[in-house]
């Protein structure tokens, strides 16, 4: 390996780590005010003994903050790449594939994962199969946005990454109360560990969607010679 590899290796990983640590303070903010008002408005439920509707909304609202975070993650995703190289199916694949991965790790995996570990019957409920009509409508819908988004508006990635950040902490929370934890916010022993797992599945997946993945790509060598140049900034 030659020296200059390995430092670029090198700084691929500062940046990684860099990013991480960044965007950490965020998401922890992000997450507490997401359960703070998931928690209050499931407990209203808990309290008057209607864990059936609790379950019924928290399903309906997971299936609409959900689609949302698939939006948000593509507008951000795409709007970072299509800023730093000017390559159409690029962006579309980067967008498309750097969104759909991380929000599942996200919304379905890390979840499923915590609860099980919490000694929870988790159901594994994965929207891209079995709802895909709902997942790709909004995962075209913040491709498109994306490119019009960076042409348009001045850090528009910075905005959406965080408005991505919270939306994608209160799908996770809705999904670990839609299948098999609805009765977390109940025993005070499970909400730190419910806390760290939203932490972990909004911190890890959402930088590597909306900075880590774009970046890196923008910066590949495959579309060196495949891209229009920059466009010129606005006046």
């Amino acid at each position: 390996m030659s020296l200059g590899h390995s430092h670029s290796h090198e700084s691929r990983w500062h940046l990684l780590l860099a990013e991480l640590g960044h965007h950490l303070p965020y998401t922890l903010v992000g997450s507490l005010i997401a359960m703070a008002g998931v928690w209050w408005l499931a407990t209203q439920h808990l309290n008057n003994g209607r864990t059936d509707l609790l379950l019924n909304q928290a399903q309906a609202s997971f299936h609409l903050f959900h689609p949302l975070h698939v939006c948000l993650s593509a507008i951000a995703t795409t709007s970072l790449f299509w800023r730093r190289r000017r390559h159409l199916l690029g962006a579309i694949l980067v967008g498309a594939l750097g969104t759909a991965i991380p929000c599942g790790l996200s919304d379905y995996v890390f979840p499923y994962v915590g609860g099980m570990l919490l000694g929870q019957n988790m159901q594994l409920h994965i929207c891209l199969m079995e709802h895909p009509q709902l997942f790709f409508s909004f995962l075209t819908l913040g491709i498109v946005g994306g490119f019009w988004a960076e042409d348009r508006l001045t850090g528009s990635h910075l905005f959406s990454h965080g408005a991505h950040i919270f939306v994608s902490s209160v799908a996770s929370l809705l999904y670990l109360m839609s299948f098999g934890f609805e009765s977390w916010m109940l025993d005070a022993h499970f909400i730190f560990p419910v806390f760290l797992t939203v932490v972990l599945a909004v911190w890890v997946p959402c930088c590597i969607s909306d900075i880590v993945v774009p970046t890196a790509s923008a910066h590949s060598p495959f579309w060196k010679h495949r891209s229009c140049p920059p466009a010129e900034p606005a006046q």
